[in-house]
């Protein structure tokens, strides 16, 4: 028995402002950070980019439960992200139980970040019918220990990216994990790159052969934020 199934997915990033030290300020100006120091410059090529100050004795973040600081000048620069998904809706088309239906999304995140980012994945539901009521079971395994794929539900895999994790598999052997409804971190990009990184994610969807026919939905949000 055939049915239709659509995934839909919306997207969203989370852009974090760091902390910084009002070092002074008047009727006429403001200086957010500053440091006495004998030398230092941003520097770039094709393959690095470098800020550095010399002369400061302390330098780099700290956290606790109650704070975040960062010690020196340029830890106090303010940076940015963005992230960008080819489309805002995967159509997976028509589903033949014991036949799994695939997919993809290709996220781009640019960010200036020294450390890099972390990208976050969550779902609202598991695969719901129009009825409401009816869903398509999540797949069996998790983000944290990823599995080949055998069996139902909706699973996903990082399958292109800089230093994908291990734990994804590689080709002909991805391994997929369902989506939680909190989100939680599948891939990590440290250090700093010039331009769009890029991330293949693919899905895959199988169904019993008991499963209601009809057209079945949900909603993915990827999340990416700043590693400082």
């Amino acid at each position: 028995m055939a049915r239709l199934l659509f995934f839909i997915a919306i997207f969203s990033v989370v852009i974090f402002s760091p902390f910084y030290v009002e070092a002074a300020f008047s009727e006429h100006y403001k200086i957010n950070a500053d440091v006495i120091g004998t030398g230092g410059s941003s520097s770039t090529t094709g393959s690095y980019a470098l800020k550095d100050t010399i002369g400061e004795p302390i330098i780099g973040p700290g956290t606790s439960d109650n704070y975040k600081a960062k010690a020196g000048f340029w830890y106090m620069v303010t940076t940015v992200i963005s992230l960008l998904v080819d489309s805002n809706t995967v159509n997976l088309g028509t589903l033949t139980p014991g036949t799994p239906v695939d997919g993809q999304s290709v996220i781009s995140v640019t960010t200036d970040a020294w450390g890099g980012y972390d990208l976050y994945a969550s779902q609202n539901h598991q695969m719901l019918h129009t009825d409401t009521v009816t869903t398509i079971p999540n797949y069996s395994c998790d983000i944290g220990t990823p599995c080949l794929w055998s069996g139902t539900g909706l699973g996903f895999s990082v399958t292109a990216g800089t230093t994908v994790e291990s734990k994804w598999g590689t080709s002909p052997n991805f391994k997929y994990a369902y989506f939680p409804l909190s989100p939680t971190i599948f891939h990590q990009k440290s250090g700093y790159l010039s331009g769009a990184d890029q991330t293949t994610v693919s899905y895959k969807l199988d169904a019993p052969s008991t499963q209601k026919s009809g057209v079945y939905s949900n909603i993915i949000t990827y999340t990416a934020m700043e590693q400082l």
